[in-house]
């Protein structure tokens, strides 16, 4: 692993402000537009552009979730309210699964690309391809619609699968109101644009499952045949300059694994000289060969510092 440069630099916060406007603003010009598509092709061609904008979207919600969107703490939590919105999903519940994620790292709980002999090898690559071809983003709207009308999904009593059970259990659970009352602020978001804005509903909720496509499709190349440790377990993939920048540095996500703390626009100082860097295409088409056979994980390989919990 590379030496940390001590101390991180500070968030780009006016940068990350403006770009959040940027976004934000685009897509619901973009919805506007496709509402009032006059025909297929341009509806799809809009839903394109909506897709991929969405994508710094998201990259700007994980830096409110690590809390190096802006310096200025009551900045950094209510634009992380306002993106994970316009994701849409619950803030709090977000960061909570997101920072477990970085407990839980290529651990048996979060071994989605991989599989043990005893596995149901069907069944698993059935739930992989359902997951990067639009459900692992469906599960976040689902969830906030379930988790207001059933409750009982906050505290692990609903799913049965171990990678969601593990990610609800660790949420605090005076955690539990806060995060209805963003799933409400996100139904009533969403309803407002729709009627105010004249917005048609199957065109808007088009363009939300194209981007929930494209933004499952490359979640989880970044860590998909890597180590399997709780740091290490990622990759700095190469990607094309405009990629990259559109990305805000995503693609570096071994650095990020690595160094938590340090803004997206900082990444590529953080390299690991010790491990290559695969193509980002490379890695993206190796990934749709589904879960690959592994052994075991020994307890060695989830060693190091953990991301603090939520707060």
């Amino acid at each position: 692993m590379s030496e940390p440069l001590a101390p991180p630099p500070p968030p780009p916060g006016t940068l990350n402000v403006v770009l959040a406007l940027g976004i934000v603003s685009g897509g619901v010009g973009l919805q506007w537009l496709a509402s009032r598509a006059s025909s297929p092709g341009a509806v799809v061609g809009w839903g394109v552009v909506f897709a991929f904008l969405f994508l710094p979207l998201y990259s700007l919600l994980h830096e409110a979730e690590h809390r190096v969107f802006h310096a200025n703490a009551r900045v950094n939590e209510s634009f992380g309210v306002l993106l994970a919105a316009f994701f849409p999903g619950p803030f709090t519940f977000l960061r909570a699964c997101h920072l477990g994620h970085h407990r839980r790292n290529r651990s048996d709980a979060e071994m989605f690309d991989l599989y043990y002999p005893s596995d149901n090898l069907t069944w698993k690559r059935a739930y992989f391809y359902f997951l990067y071809t639009g459900g692992f983003w469906l599960a976040v709207p689902v969830a906030v619609v379930s988790m207001l009308l059933w409750p009982g999904l906050l505290r692990g009593q609903v799913l049965r699968d171990p990678s969601a059970v593990a990610m609800l259990n660790g949420i605090p659970a005076g955690f539990f109101r806060r995060i209805r009352l963003e799933c409400a602020g996100v139904v009533l978001l969403h309803v407002g644009l729709v009627l105010g804005l004249g917005l048609s509903p199957g065109r808007y909720l088009l363009l939300y499952a194209l981007f929930g496509l494209n933004w499952s499709a490359q979640q989880y190349i970044t860590h998909a045949a890597s180590p399997r440790h709780v740091l290490d377990g990622a990759h700095n993939l190469r990607a094309a300059r405009v990629y990259e920048v559109l990305l805000l540095h995503f693609n570096w996500h071994l650095a990020h694994h690595q160094h938590p703390r340090v803004p997206w626009l900082y990444l590529p100082r953080y390299d690991d000289p010790s491990r290559e860097r695969p193509g980002y295409l490379t890695a993206f088409l190796r990934f749709w060969r589904g879960p690959q056979p592994t052994e075991p994980l020994a307890a060695r390989a989830l060693g190091g510092d953990k991301e603090p919990g939520v707060s």
